[in-house]
């Protein structure tokens, strides 16, 4: 059951004719899912009015007909999926310069004083899965700038630093990992109390061990140990499943790093 299946089935409904009834009622009754999704299909018997009044009425709800009340995302994945990579990519460029001159845009409607940056993190993401990490890093580094919980910075900052490990901004990637750091050991709020007991912890350790690997690869082994120490003490304080879930990544992170002199 997807969105295009369900459009196709309000396309065909909408032209009003009683002869793709049948037809309509084969794909709703493939399987459960389609069942769910194409409910409320007129009966065999109805006439083409009761047929396009259904398909109006999931059309109003679901889709409408007003191309610009659909997000960005969905026209540069459907570009996507039809391999018009520069023309997606280029939609989301003028999005991200749009944010980026007026952040305004990501006022909350319920709370107009305060800023909204999830969609920075929806075009950073989308860059990503484009392969332009430059663009990735722009939206992740305003996004991760515009976040208020200490957790919410965390989590913003550990996807910044691998995307500029990623793309060899190895000075960059080790800077904002000591801005983590920093808010790890003041955190400023409640909703990081229990971080190295989950999951964040572990990513943080993993990070930076997978730092100090590129760090001796580029043959910068002062900044390495350094970034392995740093690792280290956060695998310290990590839950026994946590530490145990790194070793390998922290052992093999040493022997690259301390192979060096």
């Amino acid at each position: 059951m997807t969105d295009e299946l369900r459009l196709a089935a309000v396309l065909v409904g909408l032209r009003g004719d009683p002869a793709d009834l049948p037809l309509l009622h084969e794909v709703r009754d493939t399987d459960f899912d389609t069942r769910c999704g194409l409910g409320g299909i007129p009966g065999p018997d109805a006439d083409g009015a009761g047929l396009r009044s259904w398909a109006r009425d999931l059309d109003d709800s679901l889709f409408g007909t007003d191309p610009a009340d659909e997000p960005l995302l969905t026209w540069t994945e459907l570009a996507l999926d039809q391999g018009l990579t520069e023309l997606a990519r280029v939609a989301l460029i003028r999005r991200l310069d749009e944010i980026e001159m007026n952040q305004s845009m990501l006022r909350r409607p319920d709370a107009p004083t305060r800023l909204d940056p999830s969609p920075l993190g929806s075009l950073a993401r989308e860059f990503e899965r484009l392969g332009d990490l430059p663009q990735a890093l722009r939206a992740q580094r305003l996004y991760a700038r515009l976040q208020e919980r200490a957790w919410d910075q965390v989590s913003a900052r550990l996807t910044q630093a691998r995307l500029e490990r990623e793309a060899a901004r190895l000075d960059r990637a080790v800077s904002t990992l000591g801005i983590l750091r920093k808010i790890l050991a003041a955190p400023g709020d409640d909703s990081l109390p229990h971080w190295q007991g989950v999951n964040l912890g572990r990513f943080i350790a993993e990070e930076h061990y997978a730092l100090a690997h590129a760090l001796a690869d580029a043959d910068l082994p002062k900044e390495a140990r350094e970034v392995l120490a740093a690792g280290d003490a956060i695998r310290d304080g990590l839950s026994p499943v946590g530490a145990a879930a790194v070793r390998q990544a922290a052992e093999e992170a040493a022997r690259r790093t301390t192979g060096r002199t």
